[in-house]
């Protein structure tokens, strides 16, 4: 069930006043966000489960920094980056609770290179 209707029922702010580090309100809990170089890192991630507040979530993001997408000729959409957030859930869940790699999928990474990659790239890229 969602819980958000709007990209301002986060209330997503800048913690640090650089436009780096932000964090937000979803279910309760407070998460953070840092914009690095071309992409968004969410903390803790695997939390929100909702895609539709995925969505919003990822809304709220690209209007304070937008993502290049994969050709880096244009800016991700809220949806495409709700895909790649959804494959990071995924794995978080299927992957034992002693593999390396659960600590690596707990946190998204919205960035140009994974965008439109399924769980199964996603696995690819990271056993090359």
């Amino acid at each position: 069930m969602s819980l958000l209707k709007s990209a301002d029922d986060i209330m997503l702010r800048d913690t640090d006043g650089q436009g780096i580090n932000f964090c937000f309100e979803y279910d309760n809990e407070t998460f953070s966000a840092f914009w690095k170089t071309d992409k968004w890192q969410i903390i803790d991630s695997y939390k929100i489960e909702n895609e539709d507040d995925i969505k919003i979530i990822c809304e709220a993001l690209r209007n304070v920094h937008q993502v290049q997408n994969a050709e880096r000729n244009g800016f991700r959409t809220a949806e495409d980056m709700a895909y790649e957030w959804v494959q990071h859930n995924l794995a978080y869940e299927m992957l034992p609770d002693d593999s390396g790699y659960k600590d690596n999928a707990k946190d998204v990474d919205l960035n140009p290179d994974d965008q439109g990659k399924s769980l199964y790239d996603l696995f690819v890229d990271r056993i090359k």
